[in-house]
């Protein structure tokens, strides 16, 4: 492998992702490693001053106009802004399950390119910021780095509410019911989705989880001040902070 390594960062097109990986990636490179961005293509000329190398990609055919970086999600967040009036119960099939879809839409569009990228560049590791599967970034001989960084509750714990509820943790009273009616709006997308993993090389996905764990390292980064109180079981497979 020798002393310098190519790292290839892969974040969700969203300001907070990217720039945590900015943050490692500087770190990485004062060190005297290469750092490689395979952002969306929004991102196009906002890396490569910061040092590093962009190999961008498209998560959806290209829009006819220059788009802000992350300009997707800003769009989607707009548009989509009434649905958080509801219960978050009914948000699961009126949001949370359009996300999931445009997150497989575009985990499938740039599949191909991924695969691309990955021979061009020879990473000796990759690491995604993302809470989506894309098999090539798992299929490759490079160890795969998972970053948690969305949403508290990425990081599995039976003692605290599903993900999504923002439901108490003192009171449990609506947490199987609230798994249930995920169980209901979810199951068929994840079938059709963890088939597709598969057909593309990668382990199958855990239950109803729409990425995997990481084999090789899961860091988990949401700040302690505003998490919940982890069990020690939770912690057990995790760096954090």
């Amino acid at each position: 492998m020798g002393d310098r390594l190519t790292v290839l960062f892969m974040p969700e097109s969203a300001y907070g992702p990217t720039n945590n990986c900015v943050g490692i990636g500087k770190v990485l490179e004062r060190r005297g490693h290469h750092v490689v961005f395979a952002a969306e293509a929004s991102w196009k000329g906002r890396l490569e001053p910061l040092g590093f190398e962009e190999d961008l990609v498209d998560l959806a055919p290209p829009a006819d106009e220059e788009q802000d970086a992350g300009q997707f999600w800003t769009d989607f967040i707009t548009q989509t802004a009434p649905e958080f009036r509801k219960p978050t119960i009914e948000q699961l099939q009126t949001f949370i399950k359009p996300v999931w879809e445009s997150l497989i839409d575009g985990a499938k569009y740039c599949e191909s390119r991924l695969r691309a990228i990955i021979d061009r560049t020879e990473p000796d590791v990759i690491v995604e910021d993302n809470v989506c599967c894309f098999p090539a970034l798992m299929t490759s001989s490079a160890p795969w780095v998972r970053i948690m960084s969305c949403n508290p509750l990425e990081m599995k714990d039976p003692a605290l509410p599903p993900t999504f509820s923002g439901y108490p943790e003192a009171d449990r009273s609506d947490w199987n019911e609230y798994r249930a009616q995920y169980e209901r709006t979810h199951r068929g997308l994840w079938t059709s989705f963890d088939a597709w993993v598969r057909e593309q090389g990668a382990p199958p996905l855990p239950d109803l989880e729409f990425i995997h764990e990481s084999a090789a390292l899961n860091l988990y980064l949401y700040p302690e001040i505003a998490d919940y109180r982890r069990s020690p079981a939770a912690l057990a497979n995790v760096a954090t902070r």
